[in-house]
């Protein structure tokens, strides 16, 4: 497949997600593995390191290498920086939408868990192509109840 297809198809995705208001969980079923890692400190400091992954990156990149042929070299983007900017344009948008979707699953999480019952403080973000990370603080101490159910082994 071309990457002028791939892209094409990219674009038409991200402009489908883009026009709806909000972005459906089940799109990426069985395609996003995420994880929610707790700290709570001796003195009830809440801390979280939410982790998200897409499962099949590998399988994107080599549909995205083709095998070497005579046109090879005409498969490479082009040098017009109108085109080069397009491409830039598609990306940042494709990544745009990851970054929503993964703050939409830890906002999903942390309701889930009630681990941050009143909000958190957002300490760090990592976010690339396939993966991202988000690190923070809940705005609320530990109570109790907290300290049995996020019990650190």
């Amino acid at each position: 497949m071309p990457i002028k297809s791939i892209s094409l198809t990219l674009l038409s995705c991200v402009c489908l997600m883009a026009c709806s208001s909000t972005i459906d969980p089940a799109q990426l079923a069985g395609t996003l593995k995420d994880k929610l890692s707790t700290h709570i400190a001796a003195d009830g400091l809440k801390l979280f390191t939410y982790q998200a992954r897409l499962m099949d990156n590998r399988q994107r990149s080599h549909e995205l290498r083709e095998p070497m042929t005579a046109d090879y070299p005409q498969r490479y983007p082009s040098q017009d920086p109108r085109q080069q900017q397009r491409l830039y344009q598609e990306q940042a948008a494709i990544l745009e939408l990851w970054e929503k979707q993964v703050e939409l699953g830890l906002n999903k999480t942390l309701e889930m868990t009630q681990y941050c019952r009143e909000g958190y403080f957002e300490l760090s973000r990592n976010i690339s192509e396939d993966k991202g990370e988000i690190r923070g603080e809940c705005k609320e101490g530990a109570n109790e109840a907290d300290r049995q159910k996020f019990k650190q082994f």
